[in-house]
C-alpha cells in the first residue's frame, strides 16, 4: 500500500466517522413506540371508535377491534406508524405460541407478527375463531 493510499484511507474513515457522529446527533435511533393514546389516535384518524385493542409487547405493533365490524392494525416503521383499516373478513388471524400472526389481504400491507404481554384476550381468541370458521 503506498502513502496514498493510507492517506485515501485515513481521509475515508474519517469521514464515515463524522456521518455518523452526525447521525448520532440527530437521532437515528430513534424509533417511534405504539401505545393506546397513538391507536386512539389512528382510529380517531379514521372516524371510528376502538372497541378492543391488543398491544406488542415491545410496542411495535397493535390489533384493534373498531365499532362497525372493521379492525386497524398498526406497526412502526422506523420513526414513524403505518397502519390499515380493514373488514374483519380481509384479515386472517392465527395465534400460536404467545403471538397473534396478521395476514392481510392487502398484499401491500406485509404479514405482522405481535407478541402477546401475558396471553391473547378472549375477544381476540373468538375474532380468530371465527375467521377460521369462515
Amino acid at each position: 500500500m503506498t502513502p496514498t493510499d493510507l492517506v485515501i484511507l485515513a481521509g475515508s474513515a474519517a469521514v464515515v466517522a463524522l456521518m455518523i457522529g452526525v447521525a448520532a446527533l440527530l437521532g437515528f435511533r430513534q424509533t417511534a413506540r405504539l401505545d393506546e393514546a397513538e391507536l386512539g389516535r389512528l382510529a380517531a384518524a379514521e372516524g371510528v371508535r376502538i372497541e378492543n385493542a391488543v398491544l406488542d409487547a415491545r410496542g411495535r405493533s397493535a390489533l384493534a377491534l373498531l365499532a362497525g365490524g372493521k379492525v386497524l392494525i398498526a406497526r412502526v416503521m422506523a420513526d414513524g406508524v403505518s397502519a390499515r383499516v380493514a373488514a374483519r373478513e380481509a384479515v386472517k388471524l392465527r395465534i400460536a405460541g404467545g403471538r397473534l400472526r396478521i395476514a392481510l389481504a392487502d398484499l401491500g400491507f406485509a404479514p405482522l407478527s405481535l407478541r402477546f404481554k401475558d396471553e391473547a384476550p378472549d375477544w381476540l381468541r373468538a375474532l380468530a375463531l371465527a375467521g377460521e370458521n369462515n
